[in-house]
């Protein structure tokens, strides 16, 4: 058109390409699940056929689209437009944000060291035969762009399909998973590290004079990475202060846009230093996923990543000249990268499993789970694509049209081939590994269920119960049956198995843990007459009491504002367990900090109706959640003489520690408990409050922090 085109005209035009691209994305997309092949090779194969190279080009007169819905544009190097590829660039931003917060910090630094040395070995022997290849098919240098961004796009691994297998396969947790998982993470960072490098590099390695500045190319070097690690190490240590700033603006909607944001600018970021935008969208995302709102991210930004995240994989499709694969040296430049990348991966990687007390099935299957590049290999060609450099004084993209369709064939040969090859190594029925270690830093306790009708019943009260206690948990995956829960620092893990619930964490989250689910229990027995054939938690909670006095986490517990000094009564007059309790009460009613007693008093009275608090040594721990507090808030009583229960049965109390939490507000209401469970464990303290200590003494030993 040799007019110029309104403003309105282009954005209408985009609005109409964009809707293409999404209904083809979808159609061949859900076309390549039938045949069980990944999504995202539906959605390529959707980019090529609507493409400026196949039908996007065809002449719509009638319909007004004279060059085609998708004309090749004329004062560009890119086959589609400027902001259709914005859009594209938006998609593999939110793609490597979501990736970062995806990973599992605490599985990565456990498995830190196999991972470390089978990721470094796929990375290795990967860059070695990709950048080699290059250098022997086209004729170049080790230095040359081309060869390095081969190099580097052979490194890429795509973690989604091989943990999509090893989930079907019940092994994501096997020694051969979380090591391919941690691997990947690794060789992941390892690469993009790599681009970060070259993409420095570009202005000093690009020509073909022959004298490369090594000591230029070695500060852009440490200036990459050091770029890179600095920025990683301070997300990382202001991950929860971010969060805690991000969590100011509910609902989890608004935090989650904020987010994104932050992560676009890091990308932007790091662009403007000279390195790839992916590179900050992932250290964001990394930052952000040792944080209690990580999971709330994920599922907010959902919809935001079903959007883009498809269009970018459409618009990589639309970069692929179909001419050029019609070219039989490219087909065999294709073929040959494709076997190289294949065995890059599983000697690379399983190699070094081998010395790792992994046996050769073992090897084998971290080999194959290491071999898809999908997503990845397809972001770091695309910015290949689009980063320029000079040969013969001429500007040109490192990433050809001929270099592309090569990396095409490399990203469908290796995504189609491990799946079906991961899953046959982990069908045979042996194991992986030469001895069988366990992870000493790991606590499992474990419940077992009457049945699954229970199971379900205690596991959606426990998920409300936790939640309302501040905590956010991963996607409720029933199949996997895993689910990790998330506040500030505090992490653990629930593996259900049958009708078993296995709580895998550290040692400090134990006595949580199970005051959650001796809460769970209780809530339930008010409800259901099904829980009541299963064992009074009575005996869960001495058990706590009884057991070491385990730490607790408490960074957000504000003990001296939970517990006023003011609400310490050194001398109960009651006679009773209940008339004791109501004093409590009036107690903190004296001190402001009730909203309304009556009701605090029904609702504690109908949990001891249910099942008491008053346990062994005298101690009560009465507690619950009701509507009559506008905060958590605790009294504590001694009674000298000590008092009877309401029924007269049993030895006196003379210990009492009552505990109000709003009904539906996010209180630390299940950490408190714990703590007050483990100071009343210590034998100490327990002689302390049996002797004359006064209020202020009492109050330092409850407020205080173990």
């Amino acid at each position: 058109m040799n007019h110029e085109v309104s403003v309105i005209h282009q954005i209408s035009f985009l609005a109409i390409q964009t809707g293409i691209i999404l209904l083809a994305a979808r159609f061949c997309g859900k076309a390549a699940q039938k045949f069980h092949i990944p999504p995202v090779l539906g959605e390529l194969l959707a980019g090529i056929i609507i493409g400026p190279y196949l039908l996007g080009s065809l002449n719509l007169g009638l319909l007004g689209f004279d060059s085609g819905i998708f004309p090749l544009p004329h004062d560009s190097s890119l086959p589609v437009s400027t902001s259709l590829y914005g859009i594209a660039t938006l998609g593999s931003i939110i793609l490597l944000f979501m990736s970062g917060l995806e990973t599992d910090l605490r599985l990565l630094f456990r498995y830190s060291v196999a991972g470390t040395v089978v990721g470094l070995g796929g990375v290795i022997f990967s860059f070695g035969f990709g950048a080699g290849l290059c250098m022997v098919m086209l004729d170049v240098g080790i230095m040359d762009p081309r060869a390095l961004f081969l190099g580097i796009l052979s490194t890429a691994t795509s973690v989604g399909i091989t943990a999509r297998i090893l989930s079907e396969k019940k092994s994501i947790d096997s020694p051969e998973g979380t090591t391919i998982l941690a691997a990947a993470v690794i060789d992941d960072v390892l690469g993009i590290i790599c681009l970060a490098v070259v993409m420095g590099l570009l202005g000093v390695a690009g020509s073909d004079q022959g004298s490369v500045n090594w000591a230029r190319i070695g500060m852009i070097s440490l200036k990459s990475i050091g770029i890179w690690l600095g920025i990683t190490a301070l997300g990382l240590f202001f991950a929860h202060r971010i969060a805690k700033f991000l969590k100011f603006f509910r609902p989890s909607a608004q935090y989650s846009v904020m987010a994104f944001g932050l992560a676009l600018l890091l990308a932007g970021f790091f662009e403007q230093a000279g390195l790839a935008m992916i590179v900050g969208a992932y250290v964001m995302g990394l930052s952000l996923s040792k944080t209690d709102i990580a999971f709330s991210l994920q599922r907010t930004l959902h919809g935001v990543y079903d959007f883009l995240v498809p269009v970018f994989f459409v618009v990589m499709g639309m970069l692929v000249d179909v001419r050029v694969l019609g070219d039989w040296e490219v087909l065999k430049f294709g073929l040959i990268y494709s076997i190289l990348a294949v065995l890059a991966k599983i000697i690379g990687c399983g190699l070094p499993a081998c010395f790792m007390n992994f046996n050769l099935l073992g090897s084998c299957r971290i080999g194959a789970g290491m071999i898809p590049r999908g997503e990845v290999a397809l972001i770091i060609a695309g910015i290949g694509a689009t980063s320029m450099m000079t040969v013969n004084n001429v500007r040109i993209p490192v990433i050809n049209a001929q270099l592309f369709g090569v990396t095409i064939i490399m990203t469908l040969l290796t995504t189609v081939i491990a799946p079906p090859l991961l899953s046959f190594l982990l069908s045979i029925k042996r194991k992986g590994v030469k001895k069988e270690i366990g992870d000493l830093s790991l606590v499992h306790t474990c419940f077992r269920m009457p049945s699954e009708f229970v199971r379900d019943f205690i596991f959606r009260a426990l998920v409300d119960n936790l939640r309302l206690d501040g905590f956010r948990h991963s996607e409720i995956d029933r199949e996997a049956g895993i689910i990790n829960f998330r506040k500030e620092s505090m992490t653990f893990t629930l593996n259900i198995n049958g009708n078993d619930f296995d709580f895998e964490s550290n040692l400090d989250e134990v006595m949580l843990i199970k005051t959650a689910m001796y809460e769970t229990f209780v809530e339930l027995h008010k409800n259901l007459s099904e829980l009541k054939k299963m064992a009074s938690p009575v005996g869960m909670e001495e058990a706590i009491l009884n057991g070491s006095a385990i730490k607790t986490s408490q960074e957000v517990l504000n003990l001296p504002h939970i517990i006023p000094h003011n609400c310490v009564a050194t001398s109960l007059k009651a006679k009773n367990s209940e008339d004791a309790i109501r004093e409590l009460i009036r107690l903190l009613e004296q001190n402001g900090r009730l909203l309304d007693a009556e009701t605090c008093i029904r609702d504690v009275l109908a949990r001891e109706a249910v099942i008491s608090t008053c346990i062994a040594d005298g101690i009560a721990l009465p507690h619950t959640r009701t509507t009559g507090v506008r905060e958590l808030v605790a009294a504590i009583g001694i009674s000298p003489e000590g008092c009877l229960h309401s029924d007269g049965s049993g030895a006196k109390i003379r210990i009492f520690v009552l505990s109000l939490c709003p009904k539906f507000a996010e209180e630390p209401y299940l950490q408190f408990v714990a703590h007050i469970a483990a100071v009343l464990s210590d034998e100490n303290n327990l002689r302390i409050l049996s002797g004359k200590a006064d209020s202020a003494q009492i109050h330092q030993l409850f407020s205080t922090r173990k």
